[in-house]
């Protein structure tokens, strides 16, 4: 009884903590049959009516071990009936999947099963039976691996719809629990076979830290949880950084001066966002990335996925590979050169360029801007030009005013000296009088259309990038 009433206690406390269930709750057990999960779910039966969730269960029979896991299945399901709790089961072929993706039979039946478990992620919580030796395990084996701080942090306690209310009992407690109550289990056979990485953990390496400490589960799960919130914090840290760093393909070497956990969590995130997988993407990779942000221009490297980062200026680019190594993607195949229609007061023009909208107005010096934050609003002296209005990209001769005194600049030198990007300057869009150029588009306006006293049409200019 002792045990029993402990085990509840226990498990009932860690769901408070984490806000794992609530009242009104369908909690969906995934029940293998093993010692874990029949812990989990008498516990659970036993929780559901003084917590006021309802209880199901759910069993994947992988179609491995011969006929082991038939008779799993129906142990599962007797136990199901006895104790009046629904059962869903699925049937997966494990081995062929792990021929067809060329992967371990592991990892084939760990896929399998949590596709069978997000069928119901969305009608409940699917409550998973980890407890402390499999966290420790979990961080060692990330470990030796070569993780960082997410991996340390252990299995979450709680992801989206997965609970693991057992997350802070040891086995030892479990087994005892089970022996306690009386109460039968199957014995997976693979368990016993070191062969499998996490087993050979399991048998070999945990017994020797517990030799050194028999507090050392507890020490992981308590080490977890501080690596778990250290992470967290990171995260929340990096999203900033990344809001701030990173524009579509493009970052910035100005997030060199923030702290370097936070620069290497943000140039990770970056490559797997560009690649569409966080698979294969290391600490090597970022620290290619990050010596390109120190490293000077023109400088590339080839990373997986496919993709290519170099250096331009003030920035690092990641592009895909499929492209031409002369970077013909990166330039304007077909020139842009639209000309203005307008003509006589208030008449509009829009221009649509790849992702670019320009809209055009011809309106009085007697107005007051209206700007939406999410554009660019520029305004000019309609009256002083000359050769006509024109949308386009740049042209030899194209200059710009500088300053009051008339000073000019060609185009060329300027997007120089501005360090906009050598495969990107053919890609700017101009609005141009003639060879002058009215604005640079995204960056600055020529000083000679400025509106002063003498204006009387006025050019309003407004520019939506959008996505």
């Amino acid at each position: 009884m002792c045990y029993n009433l402990c085990m509840i206690a226990k498990v009932r406390g860690t769901i408070n903590k984490y806000n794992m269930i609530s009242e009104g709750d369908t909690v969906f057990v995934a029940l293998s049959g093993g010692a874990d999960s029949v812990c989990l779910f008498f516990v659970l039966r036993d929780l559901s009516d003084e917590m006021g969730f309802n209880l199901e269960a759910i069993h994947v029979e992988h179609g491995i071990r011969e006929g082991e896991s038939l008779e799993d299945a129906e142990f599962v399901k007797a136990l199901c009936e006895k104790h009046g709790i629904n059962l869903h089961i699925y049937r997966v072929d494990a081995p062929s999947f792990a021929d067809k993706e060329k992967c371990s039979l592991e990892e084939a039946a760990r896929i399998l099963r949590y596709e069978c478990f997000d069928k119901h992620a969305d009608d409940g919580k699917i409550a998973i039976a980890h407890h402390m030796n499999d966290n420790a395990e979990t961080m060692i084996f990330n470990l030796v691996r070569g993780s960082g701080i997410e991996g340390l942090s252990g299995i979450k306690k709680v992801r989206g719809a997965y609970i693991r209310p057992l997350i802070e009992c040891e086995r030892r407690e479990i087994t005892e629990y089970l022996k306690a109550n009386d109460i039968n289990y199957r014995e997976d056979s693979t368990n016993k076979e070191a062969d499998y990485t996490r087993n050979n953990i399991r048998h070999n390496i945990i017994p020797l830290l517990t030799e050194i400490n028999d507090r050392a589960i507890r020490h992981f799960s308590e080490t977890a949880e501080i690596m778990d919130m250290a992470a967290d914090y990171i995260d929340k840290q990096s999203e900033k950084a990344y809001a701030k760093y990173i524009a579509g393909n493009r970052l910035d070497n100005s997030i060199l001066n923030e702290e370097l956990i936070i620069v290497k969590t943000v140039i990770h995130t970056f490559l797997c966002r560009a690649a569409g997988s966080s698979k294969d993407i290391t600490s090597t990779h970022v620290d290619t990335v990050l010596d390109l942000c120190k490293g000077d221009s023109g400088r590339e490297a080839h990373l997986p996925y496919k993709m290519k980062a170099y250096a331009d200026y003030d920035s690092v680019k990641v592009v895909r590979e499929e492209a031409p190594n002369n970077h013909a993607d990166d330039r304007v195949t077909s020139p842009i050169n639209i000309k203005s229609t307008l003509n006589k007061m208030g008449d509009r023009q829009e221009i649509e360029v790849d992702n670019t909208t320009i809209r055009l107005e011809l309106i009085s010096n007697d107005f007051n801007v209206e700007t939406n934050p999410k554009t660019y609003t520029k305004v000019l002296d309609y009256d002083k030009i000359k050769s006509g209005l024109s949308v386009r990209n740049r042209m030899e001769g194209d200059f710009i005013v500088i300053n009051d005194k008339g000073s000019k600049k060609p185009v060329s030198r300027y997007m120089i000296d501005e360090k906009i990007p050598k495969r990107e300057r053919d890609r700017v869009l101009l609005i141009c009088d003639g060879s002058h150029v009215m604005y640079v588009v995204g960056h600055r306006i020529s000083e000679h259309y400025k509106i002063d006293d003498n204006t009387r049409r006025v050019l309003r200019i407004e520019v939506n990038v959008n996505g």
